[in-house]
């Protein structure tokens, strides 16, 4: 029988980000649905599936955090499958406001390090595109200690 390769820590770190991601979102919408409809009856039964779904993806992200502490000790950081806010991935997504139109801004780049970004406004701050922390970056930006930068690349 022929070993399956397993994820690297890069691999796990980049499912961990779109897993807690899915999980922040579903669990937004069990919450939406729990306020909107009885918990009981056919008419719970969604919100039942969907807080189902909720624990097996929490299951599934402890699982994968076990096997990256197994499969890579030196290299592992509770952090892959359990990321700070600031470091989970995020989509623009419908607002439900009819439109049908997505927020989000177009790309561009971080205003702190120049890295590919895009403003989530559900953050309110930038966020790399690569997945990388963008904490040190919103210090950055919050503290206002661009100011500076920006006057001396615009009279450059």
């Amino acid at each position: 029988m022929t070993a399956k390769p397993r994820l690297s820590p890069q691999q796990h770190a980049d499912m961990g980000r779109t897993l807690a991601s899915m999980r922040d979102e579903l669990n937004r919408r069990v919450t939406q649905l729990k306020n909107a409809y009885p918990q009981t009856g056919p008419e719970g039964m969604p919100t039942r599936r969907l807080a189902a779904a909720l624990r097996a993806l929490d299951n599934a992200r402890n699982d994968l955090d076990n096997a990256l502490f197994r499969e890579h000790p030196n290299a592992a950081a509770p952090t892959a499958y359990y990321p700070h806010s600031e470091d989970r991935d995020w989509r623009p997504r419908d607002r439900g406001d009819g439109t049908g139109s997505l927020a989000g801004p177009p790309a561009g780049k971080c205003p702190a390090c120049q890295a590919p970004s895009y403003y989530a406004r559900e953050l309110d701050r930038y966020v790399h595109r690569d997945g990388s922390s963008n904490h040190a970056c919103w210090l950055a930006v919050s503290r206002g200690k661009l100011a500076h930068l920006a006057l001396v690349s615009h009279n450059s």
